[in-house]
């Protein structure tokens, strides 16, 4: 509203650009179709208001003051007679003054009535045609302020002042004087009008806040409305799910309750036949006691065996692994060695290629060398011939006349000679490149035969790793499989020195007055263990590969 100030109809508004952001107007989605038709008839009821009924006003001709300062800039000066014209005119210039101000609209509207207005007038004195033509009120209308009228009606007065002859000064005077006056009155019914057109617009905006507020409330209880009845769904999924569970639990719990009292007869089964199978290994636990008797002099003997074979077992044992270990430091050393020297060797090679790139090298270098010094000469010699032809040709210039061929041949051959010098620059350049060239592709040969050689050599050493590491897996599977045989026997030999303490014991305890009569249930763990005690003394002792 500030940056424009010239005159605008009264149904133009120009409300913020906050107020309308979330308005329905703009996004017909956003709000529901209550709030738009709400929103419709409060900007009907508001516009009927605040703009409607003061142009109805205004176009009836309540207001005689703003029909006066409306066509007083278009009259001259005071006639006695007025034509019926000026009600028509008065009316078109109301109506063009309601109507949005644009570029062109007003300057059509103000020049019809100023044109019209002169020929109602007969018997008042006229003002030359300057005043017509140069008078500020009958310009198009633009943005007017009270300083721009009183200095366009200064320019005119000067104007008119300056055209005029000295008999028409004092009637010229009186007619500013009465332009100046209505210019304010004009002025200060702008003002009012703009003063009402801001009031209107702050009542615009009012209600247009109070929509807003209105309409983002009622979007809030939409949206919290939404939110209740998403949480109401899911709290009734939530106690479907919660009963169906409830029912698979019981279920759950009816099976467990069947399994349990299952499991729990088959355990009381079982317990009656583990009750009936002790009651019959305690009635025979006197007999077993006294097989035990009979089983110590076996034991003595037993243990004497089994003393004599750890004593033997021990011995083998420590010898193959003294001989397992000498070996395989032996390949160890020889491993090492072979690495050493294939690597000595490697280094020799490296070495050797070093000194062979090294010498073609300062080959290469002599070579480019004596051909920088031969091109040098050359270059010279040259450069002795070309001086020796520009003295020449300064001496044959001084002979004879320069005329225009001379001149052209001789800038002629400043070209040229500039052409020779780039084409040399250019060459030298190529050669230096070639040389390049030459030089790279003789070190990617070598690098190339170094990287075969190289790949080979770490080939054979992976080869050679490879046989090393197949050698030290048997060494250690062979040592694993000794550490295995080493603990079945000490497994054994703790069985059967525990077996033989738990017997030396029971002869210790033992009842000797008792009978020493053998059942047939108790003779048979006896034989068993005769004939096992047999079989392993008896057998030669395992060589541990």
């Amino acid at each position: 509203m500030a940056g424009y100030t010239g005159l605008r109809s009264c149904t133009w508004t120009e409300p913020p650009v906050h107020v309308f952001s979330n308005s329905s107007l703009l996004t017909p989605g956003s709000a529901s179709s209550s709030c738009d038709l709400t929103l419709l008839t409060c900007l009907l009821i508001g516009s009927y208001r605040f703009c409607i009924i003061p142009l109805l006003a205004v176009i009836n001709g309540r207001d005689e003051d703003l029909w006066t300062t409306l066509t007083s800039p278009c009259r001259p000066a005071p006639s006695s007679s007025k034509g019926a014209s000026h009600p028509t005119v008065s009316l078109e210039k109301r109506i063009t003054r309601c109507k949005p101000a644009g570029p062109t609209t007003p300057r059509t509207a103000l020049t019809s009535p100023c044109r019209s207005a002169p020929s109602t007038s007969k018997g008042a004195p006229r003002p030359t045609g300057s005043l017509e033509k140069n008078s500020p009120h009958c310009k198009p209308a633009g943005p007017a302020t009270p300083r721009a009228v009183h200095k366009k009606s200064k320019t005119s007065s000067r104007q008119e002042k300056s055209q005029q002859g000295p008999t028409h000064r004092s009637g010229s005077r009186d007619g500013i004087q009465a332009n100046d006056l209505q210019g304010e009155r004009s002025n200060q019914n702008i003002q009012q009008l703009k003063q009402l057109l801001a009031d209107s617009n702050r009542r615009f905006q009012a209600i247009a806040i109070v929509l807003q507020q209105s309409l983002t409330r009622t979007d809030e209880a939409t949206r919290q409305c939404r939110e209740l009845y998403e949480e109401q769904v899911s709290l009734q999924e939530e106690l479907a799910s919660s009963v169906h569970s409830c029912v698979r639990l019981e279920k759950e719990k009816e099976e467990l309750r069947a399994t349990l009292q299952d499991a729990a007869q088959r355990l009381q089964e079982q317990h009656q036949k583990d009750l009936a199978e002790l009651e019959q290994k305690t009635s025979y636990q006197a007999e077993w006691d006294k097989s035990h008797l009979a089983c110590q002099e076996e034991a003595d003997e037993c243990r004497t065996l089994m003393l004599q074979q750890m004593e033997e077992l021990k011995a083998s044992h420590e010898a193959m692994k003294q001989k397992l270990e000498s070996s395989h430091e032996e390949q160890l050393q020889r491993v090492k060695q072979q690495h050493e020297s294939s690597l000595q060797a490697l280094r020799n090679a490296h070495t050797q290629e070093l000194q062979r790139f090294d010498k073609t090298c300062k080959d290469t270098e002599f070579l480019l060398r004596r051909e920088l010094e031969e091109l040098t000469v050359k270059n010279n010699a040259l450069m002795e011939k070309l001086a020796a032809h520009e003295n020449r040709r300064k001496e044959l210039a001084e002979h004879t006349q320069k005329d225009p061929h001379t001149l052209y041949l001789e800038q002629e051959l400043e070209s040229l000679k500039v052409i020779l010098d780039l084409k040399n620059k250019h060459l030298h350049q190529q050669e230096k490149k070639l040389v390049e060239i030459n030089k790279l592709t003789d070190k990617n040969v070598t690098l190339e035969e170094r990287l075969i050689k190289v790949q080979q050599e770490n080939e054979d050493l992976k080869a050679r790793m490879e046989r090393h590491a197949a050698l030290s897996r048997q060494l250690s599977q062979d040592q694993a499989m000794l550490q295995e045989s080493l603990q079945k026997e000490s497994k054994v030999n703790k069985r059967l020195s525990m077996e033989n303490e738990e017997l030396l014991w029971k002869l210790h305890n033992g009842d000797p007055s008792s009978p020493q009569r053998m059942s047939p249930i108790s003779t048979g763990p006896s034989q068993f263990f005769k004939l096992q005690s047999a079989c392993s003394f008896s057998s030669p002792p395992v060589s541990p590969r």
